[in-house]
C-alpha cells in the first residue's frame, strides 16, 4: 500500500474531528480510527527501520502499530502538540525495541542486557565525579540485585560482543597471535582429531555432572570466564580465600577422576 503524500496541514486537518471525538469519548471505535488514519506514520518509519536493519517489514509495521496504538491512549489534544508529534517516537521506539529483542544473532534476557546498562552508566557517573569505579563485589548491592543475577549479566554482555578475527590473542608462552591464528580450521582437521576431541568434551561434561549444581558453576566460572575470587564468594555466600580453597578441592577431584593425563590436558591452568 502506498504511502500517504498528503500535506502536513491537509493531515492534521483529518485527524481534528476524529481525535475531537476520540477526545469527548475514549471508546476502542473511536481509538481505532484514529490509529486507522494515521498508520502511513507507522508505514514510513517501518520501512526506513527494515532497510536500516534487513528485518521483515510487514513485521515491522505490526510491532510498530502497538507503538501507534499507546501513542493515541497517551496523546491529550488539550497539550496543543500534533499527534504525529507524539506519535514517531513512540512507533520507532516500538520497533527499535523490537529489534533489540528478537533480532540479535544471541538472544537473551532484556531485564539482564538493562542490568549492563545500568551498570556502565553507574560507572560512568562515577568517573565524571571522579569517584573509584565499583568493584564486581560492589555492583551488585549498588545496583540492587544477587551476585548470581550480575554474574549472569557479566556473560551475556561477554557472549554479546563481537570480536575481530584481527583480535590479538594472547597464548600461555606469552605469544601474541590474530584469532583467525588460533581457531581451527575444520578442513585441515582430520576426523581422528575432531572425534577426539568430541570423546574428551564427553568425558568431561559426565564427570562435571558428579558434583552439585553450585560446584558445577564455581568450576565454569573460574575455568570458562575467569570470575575474579571475591566474586566467586559472593556467589557461594563466603569470602575469597574459601571460594578459592572449594574450587581447589574441586578441580583436584576432577583431576583424578579423569587420569592424570587427560585431566592435566583439560584442566591445565
Amino acid at each position: 500500500m502506498p504511502i500517504s503524500t498528503a500535506s502536513p496541514c491537509t493531515w492534521q486537518q483529518r485527524n481534528e474531528p476524529l481525535l475531537a471525538t476520540y477526545n469527548a469519548e475514549r471508546s476502542i471505535a473511536n481509538r481505532n480510527a484514529v490509529v486507522d488514519a494515521n498508520l502511513p506514520l507507522v508505514r514510513r518509519t517501518a520501512r526506513r527501520e527494515s532497510q536500516r536493519s534487513g528485518h521483515c517489514f510487514d513485521d515491522l509495521c505490526q510491532v510498530g502499530s502497538m507503538g501507534l496504538i499507546k501513542a493515541v491512549e497517551a496523546y491529550r489534544i488539550e497539550r496543543g502538540s500534533s499527534l504525529s508529534t507524539i506519535a514517531v517516537p513512540w512507533i520507532c521506539g516500538s520497533i527499535r525495541h523490537h529489534l533489540r529483542d528478537h533480532c540479535q544473532p544471541l538472544r537473551g534476557s532484556r531485564r539482564l542486557r538493562e542490568l549492563s546498562s545500568r551498570a556502565a552508566a553507574l560507572q560512568t557517573q562515577r568517573r565524571r565525579q571522579q569517584l573509584p569505579p565499583l568493584t564486581d563485589t560492589e555492583l551488585p548491592e549498588a545496583l540492587g540485585c544477587s551476585s548470581a543475577t550480575w554474574l549472569e549479566a557479566q556473560s551475556l554482555q561477554r557472549a554479546l560482543q563481537i570480536a575481530s578475527l584481527d583480535q590479538p590473542q594472547v597464548q600461555a608462552d606469552g605469544e601474541q597471535l590474530c584469532l583467525h591464528e588460533v581457531l581451527v580450521d575444520p578442513r585441515t582437521s582430520d576426523g581422528y582429531s575432531r572425534a577426539r576431541r568430541a570423546e574428551r568434551r564427553r568425558l568431561l561434561w559426565r564427570s562435571l555432572r558428579r558434583f552439585e549444581r553450585s560446584q558445577r558453576r564455581l568450576l565454569l566460572a573460574r575455568v570458562l570466564q575467569g570470575q575474579p575470587w571475591p566474586v566467586l564468594g559472593a556467589m557461594l555466600g563466603c569470602n575469597a580465600r574459601a571460594a578459592r580453597r572449594q574450587f581447589l578441592d574441586l578441580l583436584e577431584q576432577l583431576r583424578q577422576h579423569l587420569g592424570p593425563e587427560l585431566g592435566e590436558d583439560l584442566l591445565s591452568p
